[in-house]
């Protein structure tokens, strides 16, 4: 892998780390401001901004993740047993971070009885798309898994 496209890849990871450090800063005071004025859902703006800061978290925890990753192909030794645990890291942390928002709007939806068409496709697009996602990285890491296995098979050959 050459070293422009890793510092590239790099810069974007950093990139997306600060970003998703700002929106955990930024989710109390958004849910506060949505959430306040309705007396209906007052009462679970510190719960849906923990289960927010925490989906979010997940998502740090995937890029952490990537970044080993990427520290594994350019270093060549991707396909080293390390990588997978690296793989189930990122499948878990993304699986998590897809569940939470569903949670919470399944619960606005059917428990609390509030939230409309808008939060309906919000839900069926963050769990149509995160299944996929999470399906996606599942497909790949059994991949990885396979390519490790012929590799050292054909290191023993040879």
């Amino acid at each position: 892998m050459s070293r422009v496209l890793v510092l590239a890849l790099r810069a974007a990871l950093v990139g997306l780390a600060a970003g998703v450090f700002a929106a955990q800063l930024l989710t109390p005071m958004l849910a506060s401001s949505v959430g306040s004025p309705h007396w209906e859902v007052r009462h679970l703006v510190v719960p849906y901004s923990v289960a927010g800061i925490v989906a979010l978290f997940l998502v740090q925890i995937a890029l952490i993740a990537l970044w080993r990753l990427l520290t594994l192909t350019s270093a060549e030794r991707i396909f080293d047993g390390g990588a997978i645990r690296w793989v189930n890291g990122l499948v878990g942390s993304a699986a998590g971070a897809v569940a939470l928002p569903c949670i919470v709007m399944t619960h606005l939806l059917f428990v609390v009885g509030v939230g409309g068409p808008g939060v309906v496709l919000a839900l069926c697009a963050c769990f149509i798309g995160g299944a996929a996602l999470v399906l996606v990285l599942i497909v790949l890491r059994s991949l990885l898994a396979s390519a490790t296995r012929d590799r050292r098979e054909l290191a023993h050959v040879i």
